[in-house]
């Protein structure tokens, strides 16, 4: 298996650990947002390590989308690999925005990253539609299941971004890009590359 294929489909696979992992930490620290400030630095030494894994994880799927693209020259993993840059730009604002850093600006930080990771999800998740819309390798069932999802997570980040719904609402649609993830994965596996 190639390394492009192999980032690719690992990366997706791995992202939903860390997915896991972030729900589980969130669900333990303070809801009153000046207590949480102060949980996380007090716990950085997970959350900072937590950041750090999956930074990587993301590096990969986006080493993957760069590998598809100059391989198979489709817009739509141009659109993905775009995407999946714009979202690693978010993990040094959180690293550097809230270890051993006063409310204000890490709530400062919180909203910078936020505002990048809905934008960065809604060009990833516009580039999954546009390859999806057109797949060849996936069974019908599984093309449409991922279009579905694809294209409602997608929506979702949209009216998001455009400050429809909030960015709480917004997880509502998390377990949907966990699916999403691990059929990325199995494309990963089937798509054929030179």
């Amino acid at each position: 298996m190639k390394l492009g294929k192999l980032l690719w489909t690992s990366g997706s696979i791995l992202i939903n650990i860390t997915i896991g992992i972030y729900i589980y930490l969130s669900s333990k620290a303070p809801l009153n947002p000046i207590e949480r400030h102060n949980y996380v630095n007090e716990n950085w030494d997970i959350y900072g390590m937590h950041w750090k894994v999956e930074f990587l994880f993301m590096t990969f799927i986006a080493i993957g989308a760069l590998y598809f693209a100059f391989n198979l020259k489709k817009i739509s993993w141009t659109i993905i690999t775009v995407g999946q840059l714009i979202l690693l730009s978010t993990y040094p604002i959180m690293l550097g925005g809230y270890e051993n850093t006063s409310f204000a600006l890490s709530q400062m930080a919180n909203q910078i990253a936020t505002v990048v990771f809905v934008f960065g999800n809604l060009i990833f998740l516009g580039g999954l539609l546009k390859l999806y819309l057109s797949d060849n390798y996936l069974k019908k069932w599984l093309k449409w299941t991922a279009v579905m999802l694809s294209g409602i997570t997608f929506f979702t980040f949209l009216i998001t971004y455009i400050g429809i719904i909030d960015w709480k609402q917004a997880l509502m649609v998390g377990p949907l890009i966990n699916v999403l993830y691990f059929i990325n994965a199995y494309y990963g596996m089937k798509i054929k590359v030179g």
